[in-house]
């Protein structure tokens, strides 16, 4: 008889199922099944659940990409883990053979295979990745912290394409999971100067605690004011970890000449007008970074510095039949990140 698990399927327009389905199954030599511990729900999730979607996910597929889990079983040809590991997961399969991955770029991979989207992820008791995708964390190592590794890789990536100095002078956008994720990262790289730009009260206290020094209410505040009263001018960094189209036209004009700007927020719904001889003129360089990119070491170096206490921002835990309270929480912005325990 075939082992049955309880998984969070996509229905498509917005609905998401929770239901019993097949455990899966060692169909690959490379194949690891992992039994899944914790499990974050991440913005991506809600706006594939959006309607319409901001991200496209394939229905029939088991959401889910941040996670951690014990490696149950393993395939005849895997040998960098055995049953009884504890692993994080690269959740983005590349094929490593399309243009962009023969430059190096794998996160840009033409052909990649998202975990949650296009295949089966880890809203579920268990998931299948392949070997290469897995990496080893300490067995002491909290699930809940582990669940972060996806994530902070991200952060760790966008740390990566703009390299901040200690004295450069930095704005973050936003001050939910990812927001809080580059103050912390900022503040370890030995940045002093972080503002960060939130409406929501809550969460300008998060930023705070966070370790940002200045924190602005994008609606309300003259932000260009205060930068020039406080920093006596404007920022060298700006980072958008929101993705509404409208704050690309608000960092242009609260950074100096040549400085760089990060968009790392992303969602397909949102446009934005800006005015390209404005970035000519200034010398502005606009970059991006989507998903992971030789990353995940770094950032589960982060998380093993108990003094960064990442772990303070996961605010609330949901057992998977109640997966649609935790997306409640976290579209009421209630939540800064909520972890599903399957």
């Amino acid at each position: 008889m075939t082992r049955q698990m309880k998984a969070a399927v996509f229905a498509g327009n917005g609905i998401v199922n929770i239901k019993d389905v097949p455990v899966p199954q060692i169909t690959r030599p490379d194949d690891v099944i992992i039994k899944v511990k914790a499990c974050g729900i991440c913005g991506s999730d809600l706006h594939v659940l959006s309607v319409p979607p901001g991200q496209y996910a394939e229905p029939g597929t088991i959401l889910g990409h941040e996670f951690t889990g014990i490696v149950e079983a393993v395939g005849p040809e895997v040998t960098s883990v055995k049953a009884g590991d504890k692993v994080v997961a690269e959740p983005n399969v590349r094929c490593g053979i399309c243009p962009e991955c023969r430059r190096g770029n794998f996160n840009l991979c033409r052909n990649a295979v998202n975990t949650g989207q296009h295949r089966d992820g880890a809203f579920a008791q268990y998931c299948r990745m392949p070997e290469k995708q897995l990496y080893l964390v300490p067995q002491n190592m909290p699930d809940h912290l582990a669940a972060l590794a996806e994530p902070l890789a991200c952060v760790m990536n966008g740390m990566q394409r703009i390299n901040p100095r200690p004295s450069e002078k930095v704005i973050v956008f936003g001050a939910g999971a990812i927001g809080l994720f580059f103050v912390k990262a900022l503040r370890r790289h030995g940045v002093k100067d972080i503002m960060a730009a939130e409406t929501m009260k809550s969460r300008a206290a998060d930023a705070g605690k966070a370790g940002a020094d200045i924190v602005v209410n994008p609606m309300t505040d003259d932000i260009a004011s205060i930068m020039e009263e406080n920093w006596g001018g404007l920022a060298d960094i700006a980072i958008d970890a929101v993705g509404a189209g409208v704050i690309l036209e608000q960092m242009i004009n609260l950074v100096n000449c040549g400085s760089r700007i990060l968009i790392f927020g992303q969602n397909m719904t949102q446009k934005s007008t800006i005015r390209p001889g404005d970035i000519n003129n200034r010398e502005l360089t606009i970059t991006a970074a989507l998903s992971t990119k030789n990353s995940f070491l770094p950032a589960i170096n982060l998380l093993l510095d108990s003094s960064l206490k990442f772990e303070e921002l996961v605010t609330h835990t949901v057992k998977l039949e109640d997966l649609d309270k935790g997306i409640a929480l976290m579209r009421s912005q209630k939540a800064v990140k909520v972890m599903v325990e399957p």
